[in-house]
């Protein structure tokens, strides 16, 4: 059984701010298929005469990416697609595009609290979801440097696959919805509740105020603990103070404090 029918998708188009979807029963990355294809020179979208907000589907994500050299599991249940904005349709600030991940991943959060109320959901700077002390979702955000103004927002989550099959380190750092709850989530549904709620924060990362910051930290994983942090260039040890309004890891140091914009947590 396809888990997304013909229905599925004009319900998905009907129901979000989508006006562009492409959909595959299997595709190697949501991702590098939006890059490709909406965000080249040589493909914009005004000349292919599509409308954004675009999505890309599919049923079967085989290469899934995520941040650096990060690959992303999706097996059969996991809900993976891909989002193509246009920020200056929705009014979005050069200086607010780093707060895009921040506000996706607290839409995830926010989504996944209605199916969810009893369960502990939390934020990892700046690109995961947790459900239990687990990884349930990645986002990765993505952009073009040849076509300016265009962002890909990529979304993993695990919804309704198991994790007996994952290598050991998975099953030790990942979970689903259906891991935590033992029940089957509609993938349709969950679909346009979260693509509804990526609209509404990215709206908020319009309007300049970060006052949904506030919220983004009562879900913070790592504030007050010990964390290491590689921004690329170097890697930090140090005390996770919190993240300010414009998207800053705030670190206390044996140097000082610190704000580091972007990098990868490698231990907390």
């Amino acid at each position: 059984m396809l888990p997304f029918t013909a229905d599925d998708l004009k319900a998905i188009q009907t129901e979000t701010f989508i006006e562009h979807l492409d959909y595959f029963e299997s595709l190697a990355s949501t991702n590098s298929w939006a890059l490709h294809t909406h965000c080249s020179p040589k493909k914009t979208t005004p000349v292919r005469g599509v409308n954004l907000p675009v999505l890309v589907l599919t049923g079967k994500q085989t290469a899934g990416r995520g941040r650096g050299n990060h690959s992303w599991w999706s097996p059969e249940g996991t809900l993976t697609f891909s989002l193509v904005v246009d920020v200056a349709q929705i009014q979005i600030p050069i200086e607010q595009q780093p707060l895009i991940a921040l506000a996706t991943g607290l839409a995830v959060c926010e989504t996944l609290e209605k199916h969810l109320p009893e369960n502990k959901l939390q934020l990892k700077w700046p690109n995961d979801v947790f459900l239990q002390n687990k990884k349930v979702s990645g986002i990765l955000v993505e952009t073009a440097a040849s076509v300016p103004g265009l962002v890909v927002i990529g979304l993993g989550l695990n919804l309704n696959n198991s994790f007996l099959s994952a290598v050991e380190d998975l099953k030790q750092t990942g979970t689903s919805l259906y891991e935590t709850t033992g029940q089957k989530f509609s993938m349709t549904t969950t679909l346009i509740d979260l693509i509804n709620g990526i609209e509404n924060r990215l709206y908020d990362v319009a309007g300049e105020q970060n006052q949904f910051m506030e919220t983004w930290r009562k879900y913070c994983l790592l504030s007050g603990k010990t964390i290491r942090v590689n921004t690329g260039r170097e890697t930090k040890t140090g005390q996770c103070l919190e993240i300010d309004d414009h998207g800053f890891l705030i670190l206390k140091t044996e140097a000082g404090i610190e704000r580091i914009i972007s990098g990868t947590i490698e231990h907390f």
